[in-house]
């Protein structure tokens, strides 16, 4: 029997709990679950195992490539590394992918909105 997966849904925590580490974590729980979907939708059966270490890995270099800090995250960096995401997972996934980016941004935002 296989796991059922939720799509994301951003945490609904006090503003106090809501830090820039906090944010770079959920961002990578987000993309877990867009990549699990399109994972899904492309019929391309990955392991959780598997799918957490590709998502840390490519979240990381998105960080880096935009020359913001994975280790010391910043309001700032976080829109920028999620900007470029959203950017490659349209150009990879095309019009079949739009709700679920969409979906998945749109949560997002709704703890970066929250940062200071």
């Amino acid at each position: 029997m296989s796991a059922v997966y939720t799509t994301y849904k951003a945490p609904d925590l006090p503003d106090a709990r809501i830090t820039p580490e906090l944010v770079r974590d959920e961002l990578l729980t987000c993309f877990e679950s867009a990549n699990r979907e399109f994972a899904t939708l492309l019929n391309q059966p990955v392991t959780d195992e598997a799918l957490k270490e590709q998502v840390r890995f490519f979240v990381e270099s998105v960080f880096s490539k935009c020359g913001a800090s994975y280790t010391n995250p910043t309001k700032e960096g976080i829109l920028t590394a999620m900007s470029e995401c959203r950017n490659n997972a349209e150009r990879m996934m095309g019009p079949q992918g739009t709700d679920i980016i969409r979906h998945h941004y749109d949560e997002m935002m709704k703890l970066v909105n929250r940062l200071a």
